[in-house]
């Protein structure tokens, strides 16, 4: 239940008209709003929720929040009304206040690569065993993160969340919403360097998640990245190290790969070990299991039920995930999106992985790789040069640069998603694996369908 004066109070606005005292929740959609529920109107690029504020109460009956500066919207709309500097920094402000409220232990994620994956393998093994909070998928932006935290509807005994970044600040923001007793950094790699400028940047801006962890609480840091390694907490902090190749506090180590299968493992966590079977592709994610179980342990999971828990998890469409043709052969859906570091990973796997027939990888461009893109897209060229691969299909006008750098032969580029698919379905076979990945935008999801 929000009452007005708490929502006013939460996002330092002021009362332009009460017509009703208390709401059941907050709804930023005009579309699905319910009966008594608060609408908080968000603006965008390409939209303003302000021009939904009737709609939103002719479905609701209750009220909503405005800017000040839009008169021509509050003067005319009906209900409770609510007026604030921003409608979206009132948003987070409500999200804040709503985390303030709640009991439970709080655990924030963030890195360049995998965090989504941690995130849901933490939720797979915990949310049998306590009530649990976490936002869905990867909704890990300010209004995703913000969203999650004002549709809990009771403190939960654990809170997880993914939090993502693409531009300076986003992290310490977004923690400082979330307030987490234990985080962890996944990795660092070149990523949405549009907006983070190098891999410093990066470092810097996921590290503040760290810097903004609760007095008290404990960081979890990967032993086996070097820009995370030495990295050492301000006071008030306690720490975890893990790592897959390197000695720390949590270690996995492989004792058999099975190829599509995945890994027979082992686990080291301090004073006992239990072995078990990862069934995802690639020792990349690996580390996404060890730093998931690290975290489950040191919140009261059983390490027997890690070692159930673990076999059972299947990737999210997109990631990863290997999918059986209908024709006889394997997909490598790894359409959601990609960075140089997750590129050499997947094709470090695909060159790997034991193959009956021909490996093909199909990739789009990079994107959001700032000034350093041709770089990146020039070294990706020179890794597939060297690689054994049977067919490499090219997508996007970045990936001429790496195109022109493999011109071995077993190379095509094309600027036609349609043409590429047309090509592709005539040299594709039974005993094939085809990796398909690259940036978002591209779509390539489309090529998985395709084949599949």
């Amino acid at each position: 239940m929000w009452l007005v004066d708490a929502i006013a109070k939460a996002v330092k606005g002021s009362l332009h008209r009460v017509e009703k005292g208390a709401f059941s929740a907050i709804s930023t959609d005009s579309r699905t709003i319910r009966e008594g529920e608060f609408f908080v109107p968000l603006k965008g690029p390409f939209f303003d929720g302000h021009l939904f504020v009737e709609a939103a109460y002719a479905r609701s009956g209750g009220g909503s929040l405005c800017d000040r500066e839009r008169p021509e919207i509050f003067e005319r709309a009906q209900g409770t009304l609510v007026l604030v500097d921003d409608t979206n920094q009132a948003l987070l402000d409500l999200a804040s206040f709503k985390r303030g409220e709640t009991a439970g232990t709080f655990v924030a994620i963030t890195g360049s690569n995998g965090k989504t994956t941690t995130k849901e393998l933490l939720v797979h093994m915990v949310g049998d065993l306590f009530p649990l909070a976490f936002n869905e998928k990867n909704y890990n932006n300010q209004v995703g993160v913000a969203k999650t935290l004002l549709a809990m509807e009771e403190s939960p005994r654990y809170g997880v969340f993914e939090l993502g970044t693409n531009h300076k600040g986003e992290i310490e923001v977004l923690s400082r919403m979330v307030r987490p007793h234990m985080s962890l950094i996944t990795n660092i790699n070149p990523s949405h360097l549009e907006g983070l400028s190098d891999l410093e940047g990066v470092r810097q801006e996921k590290l503040s998640l760290f810097e903004t962890t609760l007095p008290g609480g404990r960081i979890f840091v990967n032993a086996d990245d070097p820009s995370l390694a030495s990295y050492r907490p301000k006071e008030g902090l306690s720490i975890s190290t893990f790592g897959v190749r390197s000695e720390a506090d949590f270690m996995l180590r492989v004792m058999e790969e099975r190829g599509i299968e995945g890994f027979d493992v082992r686990l080291f966590f301090p004073g006992t070990e239990v072995r078990t079977t990862v069934r995802l592709l690639g020792r990349h994610n690996l580390s996404n299991v060890l730093a998931a179980s690290a975290l489950a342990h040191s919140m009261g999971v059983p390490i027997a039920r890690l070692a159930e828990a673990i076999p059972q998890f299947q990737p999210y469409k997109g990631r990863f995930r290997p999918v059986e043709s209908r024709k006889g052969f394997v997909i490598i859906d790894d359409a959601y999106n990609a960075n140089p570091a997750s590129m050499q990973w997947a094709i470090e796997t695909l060159s790997t992985l034991p193959c009956t027939g021909k490996r093909i990888a199909v990739l789009g461009e990079m994107r959001e790789l700032g000034e350093k893109k041709d770089g990146y897209h020039r070294e990706l060229g020179r890794m597939l040069k060297a690689s054994a691969l049977s067919l490499i299909l090219l997508l996007g006008e970045e990936t001429k640069i790496t195109f022109h750098e493999v011109g071995n032969g077993r190379a095509r580029h094309f600027e036609d998603k349609a043409r590429l698919m047309d090509f592709l379905s005539g040299k594709v076979g039974k005993g094939d694996i085809v990796l398909v990945k690259g940036s978002r935008a591209l779509g390539m999801d489309e090529i998985v369908e395709a084949l599949a």
